[in-house]
Order: structure tokens, then sequence, then C-alpha cells
């Protein structure tokens, strides 16, 4: 009698855990269900400028030195144009004051944009701005925000060039990896200057 009452007991003992397990993996899978889908879509926002000579120009060999203010943080880029895109460069940012770490890009642009010409004489400076410290590493949580304030300034061979400066206002999308608690992104504001 003993014996077949263990029996029943070990059986309902079973029973029971499986219908916790069984319980504990809906509740796992409802929370799952419920949690932010975050992806990695990325964003392709914050600021970009394109600066060039008017009227189709090239820029003159020479050493130029960009000085950018993004808000209350300053940096300078210097570049050395020579006779083509592949002989010129431009060096690394280098902080002047302020204390976001903004990502920063400088490129040169060639003559035409559309096809790649290494001999291309350089035809004006692209720049790219945007401050992505608020996200996480994990990429759990990303955020991408524009400066409200960008102004540049170029110098060749310590001569001014040209100085531009922008108030910008940006589209934020809360939603752009899914869902408003995955980040956020400032759309794309793009300018040209042609001087």
């Amino acid at each position: 009698m003993f014996e077949r009452w263990a029996a029943c007991y070990a059986s309902s003992m079973r029973l029971r855990s499986l219908g916790l397990t069984c319980a504990a993996f809906f509740t796992a899978a409802t929370v799952a269900c419920t949690t932010a889908p975050c992806n990695d879509i990325g964003c392709d926002g914050g600021f970009q400028w394109t600066g060039r000579p008017a009227g189709g120009a090239t820029l003159s060999v020479g050493t130029y030195v960009l000085a950018i203010e993004l808000e209350d943080d300053s940096y300078t880029i210097e570049c050395t144009i020579e006779a083509t895109v592949e002989a010129s460069k431009c060096g690394e940012p280098t902080r002047v004051s302020g204390e976001v770490e903004w990502s920063l890009d400088l490129s040169l642009s060639q003559t035409d944009p559309d096809v790649w010409d290494p001999k291309s004489p350089v035809a004006g400076f692209y720049f790219r701005a945007s401050d992505v410290s608020g996200s996480d590493d994990a990429g759990s949580y990303s955020e991408t925000r524009g400066p409200t304030r960008v102004a540049i300034a170029i110098r060749r061979e310590g001569e001014p060039v040209t100085e531009i400066d922008y108030a910008i206002e940006y589209v934020r999308d809360d939603e752009y990896r899914g869902h408003e608690d995955c980040g956020f992104c400032d759309e794309i504001q793009d300018r040209t200057h042609n001087w």
C-alpha cells in the first residue's frame, strides 16, 4: 500500500514540476514578446555639410585649417591639398575645447561625386557630425543627436577662405529601431555652402 501511495505521489510531483516549468516558459515567452524589439537598424542622422568653391572651381594647392564649432565644443582639422584627391589628405580632428565626444568625419570631394577618380582635383570638403555618447555599448539602446549649432571657418595658408554659422533644428525619430525604448535618431540635416 505504501509503495502504491509513493508511486502516485512521485507521479503527481512530476506533473506539478512539469506544470511549473510550463508556467515559467509561458511567463518568459510573454515577457520576451512584450520587450522592445530593438535591432541593428542604423541611424544615418546628425549634421552633414558640403563646402566647395563656387562655379565648379577646385581647391587650390596648399594647407587648409578648418575651425569647427559644434555647440560648446570646438575642433580644428588640418588638410594638405595637392593636385589630386589621392595625393591630398586631412589629419584627425584636434579638440580645442568642450566635453562632448562628437563623432566627426571630414573627407575630400572630387569634381564628379558619382564617379571615383583618384586623379581628380579636390573639389571641396564633406563633413559629418553627430553625438552617439548616450548609446550603450551592448547596442540595446542607441542615441544619435545632431549639433544644434554648427560654425565652420576655413583658412588657407593662414588666410580666410570662408565662414558659416548655422542654427539647426532636427526631426527626432523616437522609433527608428522599431520601438521608443530602443533610442532615437535626429534625422540628417544637410547643408551646402559655395564660396
